[in-house]
């Protein structure tokens, strides 16, 4: 893809411009929608009476919705209800409009394809490789993430030109939201629209996602679920809203909000080649992953809630695999999709490279425990393993 120079990248940020793909096909059993729904339904109002989950999850087979329920409270002090028209923080699965942007100025080549070198590509960008790490973990973006100190892509400026690149570009692997903050500047810098301006037109109004956007804190958002954590100090436990700790607006690397509905719409979209042409749909649905140049990869350790986990190929939330569109792709069967998840939501979009089935989880509630075992239930029931590889 695209060859970025390192002085190009930075010149960009400076200036505050920032300016196998064929899926293999696999035998599911789908279950009758109203027996699909009957089973799955008592695992479902389960975890939520044990306030294990709160949201909504949505269940389809090709164009099919054969479970869309929702539970849980949005609003925990006025008592109000999640429902079908709740807007959820996707938390990271928002990079997949990132992907797709990056997908459809690919195919008109306003981005063209270029072999990886030294330099930082788009697509080392997309995969993890390019050797950036995380805006978030820097102090100052933690104070300021809900005081409107980073709301357009320009100003995280001096987050990421401070950044030190952890290995050359192409040889390793690290989950970085900040190389999607630098794929944001790029869709900016290449189409001269802000980012969120280019993703409602070209995305979310031609999949008819009338409930989704990257919106403001300090914004009335009808319907738009409060993010919830569970504090326990003294052997007493309390939920705490998250609006200290959100980010106070979406970007390229997540954090839009929007319905599970909205979602399959998107899907659909998709599938049916609205968004990118047949070549460039195959390419994102691919489940071949994308090459890396050395087997030996940075070890990172990291604790997800109360587990230590080591990061090698970025087994970040559900996946650890990702095509060549920055898609996440788990095994047996082949699927594609992304997860998500920061303090006050979890999310999970997965979905069938042959439109068999696509599943979607969405949660005002942090960890993952809850979306993991509804999406094992489900499993089950499309007659898939439990076991998910890759997690």
């Amino acid at each position: 893809m695209c060859k970025i120079h390192y002085f190009l990248l930075y010149t960009i940020l400076l200036l505050g411009v920032f300016s196998k793909c064929l899926a293999e096909k696999q035998s599911i059993k789908i279950h009758e929608k109203a027996t699909f729904s009957t089973s799955l339904d008592k695992e479902f109002y389960r975890l939520c009476a044990k306030e294990k989950f709160s949201g909504v999850m949505l269940v389809a087979k090709q164009d099919t919705i054969l479970f869309e329920k929702s539970c849980g409270l949005a609003n925990r002090s006025f008592n109000d209800k999640n429902n079908l028209l709740t807007k959820f923080n996707l938390a990271s699965v928002g990079k997949v409009f990132t992907s797709i942007a990056i997908a459809q100025l690919v195919q008109q080549k306003i981005i063209t394809n270029d072999k990886a070198s030294k330099e930082i590509t788009v697509q080392q960008l997309l995969t993890h490789s390019s050797g950036l790490t995380n805006y978030m973990d820097d102090p100052r973006w933690k104070l300021g993430a809900d005081s409107a100190l980073y709301v357009n892509i320009e100003d995280y400026q001096p987050l990421i030109k401070d950044e030190k690149i952890l290995f050359t570009p192409g040889m390793s692997q690290f989950y970085s939201n900040s190389g999607y903050i630098m794929l944001g500047a790029i869709i900016e810098r290449m189409t001269q629209m802000k980012y969120e301006d280019y993703i409602q037109r070209y995305i979310f109004i031609p999949a008819g996602m009338k409930n989704t956007g990257n919106y403001r804190l300090d914004t009335e958002t009808p319907n738009r679920a409060v993010g919830y954590t569970h504090l326990c100090t003294d052997r007493k436990c309390v939920w705490r809203n998250n609006y200290f700790e959100a980010q106070f607006m979406g970007n390229s690397s997540g954090g839009a909000y929007a319905t599970a509905h909205d979602l399959f719409l998107l899907s659909k979209s998709l599938h049916h080649s609205k968004l990118l042409d047949k070549k460039y749909t195959q390419q994102i649905f691919s489940t071949s992953s994308a090459p890396l140049y050395v087997s030996g990869l940075i070890v990172k350790p990291m604790k997800i809630g109360n587990e230590d986990i080591t990061e090698t190929f970025s087994p970040y939330g559900f996946a650890g695999i990702w095509n060549m569109f920055g898609l996440a792709i788990w095994r047996d069967p082949n699927l594609v999709g992304h997860s998500g998840g920061i303090a006050g939501a979890s999310a999970l979009f997965v979905t069938s490279p042959d439109n068999t089935v696509t599943i979607i989880i969405l949660s005002n509630l942090d960890g993952s425990e809850g979306i993991l075992q509804l999406y094992k239930k489900a499993r089950s029931l499309l007659g898939l393993p439990e076991n998910i590889e890759n997690y």
